[in-house]
């Protein structure tokens, strides 16, 4: 970011350097007596600037997977007479086991906003070494630069902004199959059933699994912003 702000600056300066000259060349060797010189600079000037930079990696998601469900155990039915007991019905199947949750890994997020803004910069340039050795006598010289900091009419208004995100991600963990339901003993209505039949075990749920892993980058944001208003700079050559 120094370097960005450094080579701002030195943009700014060029340009107050450039956008605005005057230069009063006179003879070199003429002499200058009873004379007047005024200069007189007028700066007005706006500057809107919006400067906006965004980025990102983040909104991700890692979901787990899910086990499947067991299946029902089988049932034992007595409907007639003179049934002996005994009977047993099929266990409940178990449930699936879940896989590991998803992976996400997302780069980095870089983000930079530059503003670099010159207004009414101006340079007069008035040099009196050679005029002084010619003679310079009961005469002035006047530089007026009128950059009024109370004027309306001059404003720099930035909005510079630079966002980068990699937050906002969900790493789910993984979900273990249901078990379902042993089978049923039905002692029917004959006469003479002898009890005695049991029913299988109901299955065991399915496993879950290591959740998701999210990784993100780096997230980096640079914001700078450089203005120059009504710079003069004067130089006097006579």
């Amino acid at each position: 970011m120094t370097k960005n702000i450094a080579k701002a600056v030195a943009v700014a300066t060029t340009a107050a350097m450039a956008l605005s000259s005057l230069a009063l060349p006179l003879s070199a060797s003429a002499a200058v007596n009873s004379s007047s010189i005024t200069i007189t600079t007028t700066n007005r000037g706006t500057i809107d600037n919006y400067t906006s930079a965004k980025s990102y990696t983040g909104d991700n998601w890692a979901g787990g997977s899910e086990g499947g469900r067991g299946g029902d155990g089988g049932d034992v039915t007595t409907n007639g007479d003179n049934n002996n007991g005994g009977a047993t019905s099929g266990d409940g199947g178990d449930g699936g086991d879940a896989g590991a949750g998803g992976l996400v890994s997302t780069g980095n997020a870089d983000a930079t906003a530059d503003t670099e803004n010159a207004l009414n910069v101006t340079d007069v340039d008035v040099d009196l070494i050679s005029a002084a050795v010619a003679g310079f006598n009961s005469s002035s010289v006047d530089v007026d630069t009128d950059n009024d900091e109370d004027c309306e009419c001059n404003n720099i208004d930035n909005r510079t902004k630079a966002r980068a995100y990699t937050g906002d991600n969900d790493a789910v963990g993984s979900e273990g199959g249901n078990a379902d339901d042993a089978g049923e003993v039905d002692g029917g209505s004959g006469d003479f059933n002898n009890g005695g039949a049991t029913t299988g075990d109901g299955g065991d749920g399915g496993e879950g699994d290591i959740g998701g892993t999210v990784v993100t980058g780096s997230a980096t944001s640079l914001a700078s912003t450089i203005n120059v208003l009504n710079a003069a700079l004067i130089r006097v050559r006579i």
